[in-house]
């Protein structure tokens, strides 16, 4: 929204918002929420109207009701309202589109990169194609789905294959007849009929639009065998950071992948902080650990106080909290200034945080549901992450962007959590009959009885 609405104003446009409303994922949004806040949407668009264009900030990915395409009916009911006149949205990568959301929409726009560090960027080239199009521009669409679904695990773009594919896009670019082009790794927690990557593009002609997305899926298909899930057990992995640990000067990244909160899961699992100790394992660090009750008893003790908790696990269902005596390090409470690649200088009100101590284990505690994504997490509270021997991060592939260049490796660790990497142990009901559950794998049959 940044990125578009700087961009508008030095092309000459005028800018006139409606509504913006965020939230972390999580179970699906109710009809009655969904259509309340379309409601809002609706009435700032007949106060405001008559409008030249309009830009949509979306995510892609949005459930609601009994199991219903949010941005679809998004888009149905913003052109029922503003009818033939341009409209561009944005999207995360991770976007499950369908058919009719691409016929709605005029162009949509993708990142480019995951950890997502293009977000200001896609909002500028947004803008660029609105006075594109005001200015009488010529689009051609074309747009396919992709058969078989991507573990978040193998969707980052920092590495391979992601990153030969999304430079495709930059290649594409360099003909005369391109206007656009995206490609959508999907978001395989998302139980829909239209769960799984895709590809979309726009151009000035028909035929080129077309060879780019057959030149897109093609790129995609042929690397099919490496995207699979890519997990380590907790022992497993804990015992090879301890190793690596060991020998490097720079610390060892757990990641938590599977209680992520930016992919719907608590952030409060403490199985990876049970088996630190048990190993003995000293200077090591987890953020962010989400439990605000931990974080009230934390700010009643005080700093350098000693608290007995049973701290976290109250999310996943079966999970049990762990108890313990816990030194009071820091506390805070309010803002955090990110200042990584993703966010930096973006102030997030926590509420009360707390970094509380056990054993060898520094834990951010904090009152706000968030991924660690940012070295904030830990430096709000004058911990340097790079004094640590070992990093756990509740984070899928967000927290490289911030912490990758600090890291002397990164193991992605098979932990319980609400976000199931590998699609093949999720009990779908909605996924089309005939989809691969991953890169060359097994192929979903229809829902379990």
């Amino acid at each position: 929204t940044s990125g578009f609405l700087r961009k508008a104003d030095i092309l000459g446009m005028e800018s006139v918002p409606l509504i913006w409303t965020e939230a972390q994922p999580a179970e699906m949004m109710s009809e009655e929420t969904f259509f309340e806040i379309m409601d809002l949407i609706k009435d700032s668009l007949l106060e405001q109207a008559p409008f030249d264009g309009v830009f949509l900030d979306l995510h892609g990915a949005m459930l609601y009701g009994d199991y219903c395409d949010g941005e679809t009916e998004i888009l149905k009911i913003v052109r029922s309202i503003v009818g033939d006149i341009p409209l561009i949205t944005a999207l995360d990568l991770h976007g499950n589109l369908t058919e009719e959301s691409v016929e709605l929409a005029s162009v949509m726009v993708g990142y480019r990169t995951y950890p997502h560090i293009d977000i200001y960027e896609t909002g500028e080239k947004c803008a660029e194609l609105m006075e594109y199009l005001l200015e009488g521009g010529k689009v051609c669409k074309s747009f396919t789905q992709l058969p078989f679904l991507i573990p978040t695990s193998s969707q980052s773009t920092f590495e391979e294959p992601g990153k030969t594919i999304f430079s495709l896009l930059d290649k594409l670019g360099s003909n005369s007849s391109y206007v656009s082009a995206s490609v959508m790794l999907g978001f395989p927690p998302g139980d829909c009929y239209d769960c799984r990557p895709s590809v979309l593009a726009y151009a000035k002609t028909q035929e080129y639009a077309n060879n780019s997305v057959s030149q897109l899926e093609k790129e995609i298909l042929k690397y099919e065998n490496q995207f699979i899930s890519r997990l380590t057990s907790i022992d497993d992995a804990v015992a090879k950071a301890i190793r690596e640990s060991a020998g490097s000067d720079k610390p060892v990244i757990l990641a938590d992948v599977q209680d992520n909160p930016g992919g719907g899961s608590g952030g409060d699992t403490v199985w990876i902080i049970e088996a630190l100790l048990k190993a003995g394992v000293k200077d090591a660090a987890v953020g962010m650990l989400y439990d605000p009750q931990a974080a009230e008893a934390a700010h009643k003790a005080g700093e350098g106080e000693m608290i007995a908790l049973g701290l976290g696990g109250k999310m996943i269902p079966g999970h049990k909290p762990f108890y313990g005596t816990f030194k009071v390090v820091k506390l805070s409470e309010g803002n955090i200034t990110c200042t990584g690649p993703m966010a930096k200088g973006l102030k997030i009100d926590l509420g009360k945080t707390a970094l509380l101590q056990i054993d060898g284990v520094f834990i951010s505690v904090g009152s706000l549901r968030i991924q660690a994504a940012d070295q904030a997490v830990f430096t709000v509270f004058g911990l340097d992450p790079k004094d640590m021997k070992i990093l756990v991060l509740k984070s899928f592939i967000h927290f490289r962007a911030a912490f990758e260049p600090i890291a002397g490796s990164i193991i992605n660790v098979e932990a319980p959590g609400a976000e199931f990497d590998d699609p093949g142990k999720i009990n779908y009901k909605n996924l089309k009959p005939g989809l691969r559950l991953s890169g060359n794998g097994p192929v979903f049959l229809g829902a379990k009885k």
